[in-house]
């Protein structure tokens, strides 16, 4: 148990820091004014791009934290970064796969459907009440190491807008008028600002990842079946409620999904579980807290619960 939990700890970190790493990378060869222009328009076209985003990059909810970051420096609406952050986990193909090889296409379907209406809804609504309220300024260590690490303008460019200018999440990290230095140079840079992430955020990944891992030694995919199994009128909310705290890999549904057909269970219970067991998990909400506060992130958690609620039993309304 400690050797599997250090071996999946370790992968977590280096996946983590390596879509942090290339995130900063990708942004600064193309420019935030590109990134801006390609996930900006109207809250729906960008809310849209979010989806698409989520969808190409399905990482888990904690991976998908330096892409989040990333958008927010760049300065991409609410609507974009919201949709990305809600579809990334929920709009993956495995899941799909899974769903559709385990339940069928039908139900499949139906799990896609509510999730991408669920990512627009929440997007939309965020861009509508103004979220960026209610997020924490961005990771000073971020801004530090753009600070600490200048590249020159070259002469004849436009010169970089000075801090007071610009909104607080983009302040010193906004490099978009200073000319690319090429791989190396950069790749250096997009390092030190992957590590100053990482070392941000690193005690809070520890924190996340091992609560989540008790959760998951606790509770077993056969316990899941179980419980639900056992609660025949109460499965689908009973699904919803412990999928929102569990610490839910992809390669982890499979055995959860087929215990819960073998003992009987539903499929709007499978569904329920599906949507919030990718949606949301214990990790994702302790690192969160670094970029929102407690109140919004309850109110997103609990967004993830009701829609998870809502597909099981529109699932099992339509295919029980």
């Amino acid at each position: 148990m400690i050797a599997s939990t250090a071996f999946l700890l370790v992968e977590l970190v280096i996946l983590f820091f390596g879509v942090a790493f290339v995130v900063q990378l990708v942004q600064r060869r193309l420019g935030t004014e590109r990134v801006r222009s390609w996930m900006g328009g109207p809250p729906v076209l960008s809310a849209l791009k979010g989806v698409a985003l989520g969808f190409v990059t399905p990482f888990c909810t904690y991976s998908a934290i330096p892409m989040l970051i990333g958008l927010r420096q760049a300065g991409v609406p609410p609507a974009g970064y919201v949709a990305f952050l809600s579809a990334a986990p929920v709009l993956d193909p495995v899941l799909f796969g899974a769903l559709l090889l385990i339940v069928g296409l039908k139900a499949a379907l139906i799990y896609t459907v509510i999730a991408f209406i669920a990512a627009m809804s929440l997007a939309l609504t965020a861009q509508r009440v103004g979220i960026e309220r209610h997020l924490k300024p961005l990771p000073a260590e971020l801004t530090t190491v753009a600070a600490a690490n200048p590249t020159p303008v070259p002469s004849g460019a436009l010169s970089a807008p000075r801090s007071a200018d610009l909104p607080a999440c983009e302040s010193t990290s906004d490099m978009s008028n200073v000319a690319w230095q090429g791989a190396a140079t950069e790749s250096r840079s997009a390092f030190r600002a992957a590590t100053a992430l990482l070392r941000s955020v690193g005690p809070l990944l520890l924190a996340g990842v091992t609560i989540g891992l008790a959760i998951e030694a606790l509770v077993s995919p056969e316990a899941v079946a179980t419980i639900t199994g056992n609660n025949a009128g109460w499965s689908i909310p009973l699904a919803a409620m412990l999928g929102t705290p569990l610490y839910f890999q992809t390669s982890l549904f499979v055995p959860i999904a087929s215990s819960l057909t073998t003992a009987g269970v539903g499929i709007g219970a499978i569904v329920a579980l599906t949507i919030s067991g990718a949606g949301a998990n214990v990790p994702e909400f302790i690192i969160l807290t670094k970029l929102a506060n407690r109140r919004l992130i309850t109110i997103f958690f609990a967004y993830v619960f009701s829609v998870a609620l809502m597909g099981g039993l529109v699932a099992q309304a339509l295919l029980g």
